[in-house]
């Protein structure tokens, strides 16, 4: 039987169309990892069929969108990271050579470099006599040109110049050009290290200020000339600031500084980092703020420890001086009768108008701690105090803190606020006050908006009445919003301020009545 030839069809080997890559189909043992990408198809995908022949990098007319086939390939070596195409790099890389022009000058060997001399060495002691030399030189010397400058000195200053660089064993007149080379390379080592030098210094004088301006980027001085920007740092404007220092005197010189159960006598001068104006500017950011003593160290480039050291020690002075003057900042209703507000006209034998308000405090570990601050009506741990206001805007009472869940009558009762109290004053309040007893105690009068009950609205008086108590009452929230401006008040008062939150809010307080007038 005659055997049967079968022929079998041999497959096409592919090609890789990018550059000068000579990579085929199953011809090399390199390739097990390769693999072909058919070329995009100029219908479908013309746009990106035309980044990958700019990609691959050959002359247009050889390679280009009519030459795409149906066989066209792209081997995966050519894209970012061996693997084809992704999402990332969709896109081949672009080839290094465009034409056979830079493939020849890629292939062209590099020429060796030029040999070079051996390089003298030059001790730094030549460097030193060199530079030495220099600036004798500079003061001597008319300028020439540069082939003459380096020649042209005097007989006696060219000699002690050649008895510095030359070395023991060569003598001047024997190796005069040997050594004016060495002179020659010295002078511009010397120059070079002198310039060096001058660049050195100012970086570090740059570095210095740089580092002076990052340690201290807010300052009394800097700020002191924009009226919005003290405000905004320290509640008072640049005059009143002014005025508050005056007010507190010689005092601030010789200040003991408070340092937990020890403190440190300041009394010698030029002991202190800071002047009593910037110490103070420190205590008035932080207050008004509310920013931490991290933070606050950041911004004056001192410790933390020296923050919280000048914090307590300036509010302690302040509320001593303030403190001072609590008898008298409670002015009889005869001090401004006669020049009473329009809004409180209505209102004869007006003393004041008292609110209570409460400080929200970190929660303290003891558990009857928590539950006697803890206020039912805010729902926070808080501190209470009471605050009383005159027609004026001024505040002109402010009791110690109490915890928050005491009543506003407990208050009136334990503040002391009775104390006060003349016969035949008036005090406004809310419907919350129930004390009309207790002023009734002391010849005065309460009056607060009138009840509801049972009725389901209010007598024609009776509204009218609450329209004009309320109108006057506004004043004193105002106020007390200038109070909590102060945002270490406003926030969680942390427990570590609680042994001086008393003098924070009364220090506060006053420093309200620094500003301008809230009643006209």
């Amino acid at each position: 039987m005659d055997s049967v030839q079968v022929k079998h069809k041999s497959e096409g080997v592919k090609h890789c169309c990018y550059g000068t890559c000579d990579t085929r189909y199953r011809h090399r043992d390199d390739m097990k990892d390769v693999f072909f990408i058919p070329f995009p198809k100029p219908i479908t995908q013309r746009e990106k069929c035309e980044r990958w022949i700019k990609a691959c990098g050959r002359l247009q007319e050889d390679f280009n969108v009519d030459k795409i086939k149906r066989c066209t390939y792209m081997c995966s070596k050519h894209f970012v990271g061996g693997k084809g195409p992704t999402d990332i790099h969709p896109d081949p890389m672009p080839a290094l050579l465009h034409n056979d022009e830079q493939l020849r000058r890629f292939k062209r060997k590099r020429k060796a470099p030029t040999p070079r001399s051996k390089p003298i060495k030059v001790s730094k002691k030549d460097v030193s006599t060199a530079a030495e030399c220099l600036l004798q030189l500079s003061n001597q010397l008319v300028p020439l040109d540069p082939d003459e400058s380096i020649v042209a000195c005097t007989e006696n200053m060219t000699v002690g110049c050649e008895k510095g660089i030359q070395t023991d064993s060569v003598h001047v007149s024997t190796e005069h050009k040997e050594v004016q080379t060495i002179y020659e390379k010295n002078f511009l080592n010397a120059k070079i290290e002198n310039m060096l030098l001058k660049n050195e210094i100012k970086l570090t004088r740059l570095d210095d200020k740089c580092d002076s301006a990052k340690s201290t980027p807010l300052s009394l001085h800097s700020i002191k000339d924009d009226d919005v920007k003290m405000k905004l740092f320290t509640g008072l404007y640049y005059d009143q600031f002014l005025a508050l220092i005056e007010f507190l005197g010689e005092s601030v010189n010789n200040l003991t500084y408070w340092d937990g159960k020890n403190t440190k006598e300041n009394s010698k001068k030029g002991t202190r980092k800071f002047s009593p104006e910037e110490e103070l500017f420190l205590t008035l950011v932080r207050f008004r703020r509310g920013y931490s003593v991290d933070t606050m160290a950041h911004f004056f480039g001192i410790s933390s420890s020296s923050v919280s050291v000048i914090f307590t020690t300036w509010m302690q002075l302040l509320y001593c001086h303030f403190n001072s003057y609590r008898s008298i900042m409670f002015p009889e209703r005869h001090h401004f009768r006669n020049n009473l507000p329009r809004v409180f006209k209505t209102f004869k034998n007006i003393r004041c108008t008292i609110d209570c308000t409460e400080f929200f405090v970190q929660m303290p570990r003891d558990f009857r701690r928590q539950g006697n601050l803890y206020s039912s009506y805010k729902n926070h741990h808080t501190y209470k105090s009471l605050i009383g206001v005159a027609p004026n805007g001024a505040i002109v009472y402010v009791s110690d803190l109490f915890e928050g869940s005491i009543s506003d009558r407990a208050i009136i009762e334990q503040s002391g606020f009775l104390n006060y109290i003349n016969p035949g004053d008036l005090i406004l309040a809310d419907r919350g006050f129930t004390i009309e007893d207790l002023l009734m105690a002391r010849q005065a009068v309460l009056n607060i908006p009138p009840f509801l009950g049972k009725r389901t609205k209010f007598t024609p008086e009776e509204e009218l009445k609450t329209r004009r108590i309320a109108k006057a009452r506004i004043h004193v929230e105002r106020v007390i919003e200038r109070v909590k401006k102060f945002k270490l008040l406003s926030g969680n008062i942390p427990l570590s301020l609680s042994p001086i939150a008393d003098q924070m809010v009364f220090v506060a307080s006053c420093l309200v009545n620094f500003q301008e007038p809230l009643v006209k």
